[in-house]
């Protein structure tokens, strides 16, 4: 009895010391200052007066994680409000850095991003952040319940949770459940399938009735009826919603006003759906694997 005392003892200064430098860790990591400091905004960054400034602008776009080789070179887009916005391109090609600079994770080495004319750089991060609603590529659901994870801690109705839920697809499955809303979800939502995470998560972007929707490959999990289902809602519901999507199939992007093809960060085509099937190869070829458009006779 008396060793085994002595032992929980021992075990108690070790815990006390391991824990003691973790916490020192965490305190300095929440003392480091941020990065990204908010810059003061300079007369010419202010939107004109006269004419409608861009929702989103990217002006001559340059970046490098490491700067030994750009990961984004010369971007330059201009998107009105309720325009959108589709992003197509291999692994590696930048897609997800141009999200990553618009919603200022990163702040680029050239050029400016402005949103309704005014430098993101210029935007405090308590105004930055409402104006997005985005889904990850590789975005979480926590343990919970489902209008949790809609709600995600932000004081928003049940009416606001149902509308987002219905707009995302996910309304249907929902309503199966044990429970609807109040129906459980597993640590990392184990009890869902695939296509029910990404319709949850949407649901969630959709909620906060954001600006600017970010959708980095959110549908990859979706059947085609429900995808198109859901562009037909996005569309209908949200037209002064400006739209950007990451997808690597074609359907989820060609009836977008604006498509970028992307390669090693470079823009090799740029333009509407039939305009890219008339003008890039690239794009071109991945539409006749996809869906067989453009073959002779089809």
């Amino acid at each position: 009895m008396i060793l085994n005392a002595m032992l929980g003892v021992t075990r108690v200064f070790v815990i006390w010391s391991k824990g003691e430098a973790s916490a020192r860790r965490v305190a300095d990591v929440l003392a480091t200052p941020a990065d990204l400091t908010v810059l003061p905004a300079r007369k010419e960054d202010k939107p004109e007066e006269t004419a409608p400034a861009p929702h989103v602008e990217f002006r001559d776009v340059t970046f490098s994680y490491t700067g030994l080789g750009e990961n984004i070179s010369h971007l330059s887009i201009r998107l009105m409000r309720g325009e959108s916005l589709g992003i197509l391109g291999a692994t590696g090609s930048g897609k997800s850095t141009i999200l990553n600079l618009l919603m200022r994770f990163y702040d680029p080495d050239q050029g400016q991003i402005l949103i309704d004319g005014r430098d993101v750089r210029t935007i405090p991060p308590e105004e930055l952040r409402p104006k997005f609603g985005v889904v990850f590529q590789n975005d979480f659901v926590a343990e919970g319940t489902i209008a949790d994870n809609i709600r995600f801690f932000r004081p928003l109705s049940d009416e606001a949770l149902t509308r987002a839920a219905e707009d995302a697809q996910a309304l249907e499955f929902i309503e199966n459940k044990s429970g609807k809303m109040n129906a459980p979800v597993a640590v990392r939502g184990n009890n869902l399938s695939g296509g029910q995470k990404q319709r949850l998560l949407i649901a969630r972007a959709l909620a906060g009735a954001p600006e600017i929707l970010v959708l980095d490959d959110a549908s990859s999990a979706l059947d085609y009826r429900t995808d198109a289902r859901l562009r037909r809602a996005l569309r209908t519901n949200y037209r002064d919603v400006t739209t950007i999507l990451v997808a690597q199939r074609i359907s989820s992007i060609r009836h977008c006003d604006h498509i970028l093809v992307l390669s090693d960060g470079q823009v090799i085509g740029s333009g509407a759906h039939q305009e890219l099937m008339e003008t890039c190869e690239e794009y071109r070829m991945i539409a006749r694997t996809q869906m067989g458009e453009g073959k002779e006779g089809a």
